[in-house]
């Protein structure tokens, strides 16, 4: 019995050690995950352990300005008070000298334009000054962990451009995931958070709500109500880490936004490690198997290539162009030089479309939302992407992002990089038949240009099972 005793004490003395150890436990009763440990796995924004949720006025900390380009920034204590985000800071030369409006965006004004944030939705101010001025409550409740703010808001028939899987989960989310990694955290999201409604931010296929229900599981989603609620509540919050994305922002003051009219145009300027976006695709790749999803080739040797199809829609190959490229593929298919899906996505069930991205070594269709689906492709695929006479950059974006091969098709020849200026710098732009379904492509040739980027990915293996960065 004594020997039980002693084994029994003994286990206790080691797992207490073993927390200290991993949670650094003091004495005030604060605690968080070892550094040594949060860089081993990618752990959910909720794992770490808990502060109190309230923090007194003289404990207030100032607000930290990580890192960020315009349009998407990441700081640490971020309060909002009475429907304003405050920065607290006694270094206001440590925030971008273009001030607030470098973050944020205020409504639109009499000119439909949308100006830099104004101190009453954003403002920089030493803790002093806010609280001569009466805008801290005499305690702050804390939310914990990472949250993603959305600004983009409808105004009018102006759209909040968040309704659509791009402009969401290809723009704005991307943009601040990708801020996080490069800022070094290691942690998923503990919430999105929307100035807009939510008829403004659903899409019309769901695809934005079947992800952040699917991927995110465990992620509050916060909609302008919330919002709402913080604004009359009486209170002060402070942000413990927040991204905050805004379209705006990034199209005042970034002049590669404005050449390319893509608010994304310096994410790829943000380092980050090859592995970046691998633990969102191993949640999908989770997901997928889990309902018994193959999302390997079928035999090794022969590479996946799948064809967003997107001829029920308004925005697609002329009829003969589209059956001449189907005969080609499938020709390819028969021969067994290519594994070929053609994706109609419309009709494919949700898992089932992220699966196909999951296994694709090389992904093409005309221009449009099915081309985000490269983010969950294996880094360095191939994507090509069909178009009438002009050029959009919004795949090409992300295809540098994920370190894919891309090229843009115009009929029967590839529209390299060098093309997409004019003389005087500014883009190209789409051209009269970028929307219709005039578009044509040269099926025979473009089977060829596909054999040879597929064949390059045959070594191409599907990374192991990991979370680790």
């Amino acid at each position: 019995m004594a020997l039980l005793s002693h084994k029994v004490l003994y286990a206790a003395i080691f797992s207490l050690g073993l927390l200290a150890i991993v949670t650094r436990l003091g004495i005030d009763g604060n605690s968080k995950a070892h550094s040594d440990v949060t860089r081993l796995r990618f752990l959910p924004s909720s794992w770490r352990a808990k502060r109190t949720f309230y923090v007194t006025a003289d404990e207030y900390p100032e607000t930290e300005y990580v890192m960020g380009i315009p349009g998407f920034n990441y700081l640490r204590n971020l309060y909002f008070s009475n429907g304003t985000f405050l920065v607290l800071t006694t270094n206001p030369s440590s925030f971008p000298e273009q001030g607030a409006g470098y973050i944020l965006s205020g409504l639109v004004d009499a000119h439909g334009k949308r100006p830099a944030a104004e101190e009453d939705i954003f403002a920089i101010m030493s803790p002093k000054e806010a609280t001569d001025r009466g805008l801290l409550q005499p305690a702050a409740i804390r939310k914990e962990g990472i949250s993603m703010f959305f600004n983009d808001v409808k105004l009018g028939d102006r759209s909040s451009f968040l309704e659509h899987y791009f402009h969401f989960i290809g723009e704005l989310f991307l943009g601040c995931w990708r801020l996080m990694i490069a800022a070094g955290e290691r942690e998923f999201p503990a919430r999105l958070m929307y100035r807009a409604n939510a008829t403004d931010w659903r899409d019309r296929a769901r695809i934005n709500t079947w992800f952040q229900q699917s991927v995110l599981p465990d992620a509050a989603i916060e909609g302008s109500s919330i919002f709402e609620d913080r604004t009359v509540s009486q209170m002060t919050f402070i942000y413990d880490r927040i991204a905050i994305a805004d379209r705006w922002a990034a199209h005042r003051v970034s002049q590669d936004v404005k050449t390319w009219n893509k608010a994304t145009a310096d994410l790829p300027l943000l380092k980050v490690p090859s592995t970046w976006m691998d633990p969102m695709r191993n949640r999908i790749k989770a997901l997928a198997m889990a309902e018994q999803c193959d999302i390997h080739r079928k035999h090794a040797g022969v590479p996946v290539v799948v064809y967003i199809n997107r001829q029920l829609t308004n925005r697609r190959l002329i009829d003969g162009d589209a059956e001449a490229l189907l005969k080609q593929m499938d020709k390819l298919n028969n021969e067994g030089v290519i594994e070929f899906y053609n994706a109609v996505m419309e009709e494919l069930p949700r898992v089932q479309q992220f699966c196909l991205a999951l296994k694709a070594d090389v992904m093409f269709g005309v221009h449009g939302n099915g081309l985000s689906h490269q983010l969950w492709m294996k880094p360095g695929s191939g994507v090509f992407e069909i178009m009438g006479e002009g050029f959009a950059r919004d795949y090409a974006i992300l295809a540098e992002m994920m370190g894919h091969e891309y090229h843009a098709i115009h009929y029967n020849e590839t529209f390299p990089p060098d093309r997409w200026r004019r003389p005087d710098g500014s883009s190209v732009d789409q051209g009269p038949d970028f929307h219709s379904p005039r578009i044509r492509v040269d099926a025979e040739w473009f089977a060829a240009l596909v054999v040879d980027v597929a064949r390059k990915r045959i070594p191409v293996k599907e990374p192991e099972w990991s979370l680790s960065f």
